[in-house]
């Protein structure tokens, strides 16, 4: 089960493209064991089969024990269950929160992504343990959507009404201390870290913006 109860700051989601490159699980697993508590992996790939998700997930998660970290099953109930791991994150196609949990079992952390204050009232009515939303800037994984900006993502946080809120989308490290100052929780990123010269060294750069975020990190 989770190494952790305590929801990480930092969110690192994957696609298709950081899924297929070579080398990229033990790029994965050095994130892991480098970011520790601070870092939550999500796995996710949209065109990936139940069976990849499962070996990436199950790879990963041995590392995560050890380190303390996340790894997050993207709307992949089954995987989250069968490998008992930290969390299980829920799209717009997804099961409702609640019987997400009760499949899932205790334990197992359900996270939602949301972009606009209707999607949060509805999502903070089943009790979700995060909310993932945005995205906040223009970002190369929603071609030609524009970004909602620091203040409407400030107005989700206030209407998630304590539920914590991570910001996502274009977020590079200069992007973390606006975002933070919106009064979420803590930030996810998908490009920052997967088209980074060295994956890693990114990480370490995020997580230190956060810390002198004021921020239990």
């Amino acid at each position: 089960m989770a190494a952790s109860t305590l929801i990480p700051r930092l969110h690192i989601v994957t696609d298709d493209d950081a899924l297929a490159r070579e080398k990229w699980s033990s790029v994965a697993e050095s994130i892991l064991s480098m970011g520790g508590s601070h870092v939550a992996l999500h796995v996710r790939g949209p065109r990936a089969s139940g069976a990849e998700v499962f070996r990436a997930s199950a790879r990963l998660q041995a590392v995560a024990e050890k380190s303390g970290g996340w790894v997050v099953a993207n709307d992949r109930l089954d995987v989250a269950k069968t490998l008992g791991l930290s969390a299980v994150h829920l799209g717009r196609r997804s099961l409702d929160v609640r019987d997400a949990r009760r499949v899932a079992g205790e334990g197992v952390s359900v996270g939602v992504s949301v972009h606009s204050e209707e999607e949060v009232w509805a999502a903070v009515e089943r009790a979700p343990d995060y909310l993932f939303a945005g995205p906040v800037y223009a970002t190369q994984s929603h071609p030609g959507v524009v970004g909602i900006g620091a203040a409407a993502l400030g107005e989700l946080v206030e209407a998630a009404m304590g539920t914590p809120v991570i910001g996502i989308g274009g977020i590079d490290p200069s992007g973390v201390t606006e975002v933070m100052g919106t009064g979420c929780y803590g930030v996810a990123v998908i490009r920052g870290i997967w088209d980074a010269p060295d994956p890693v060294e990114a990480v370490a750069e995020y997580i230190s913006v956060l810390g002198q975020q004021g921020v239990e990190v």
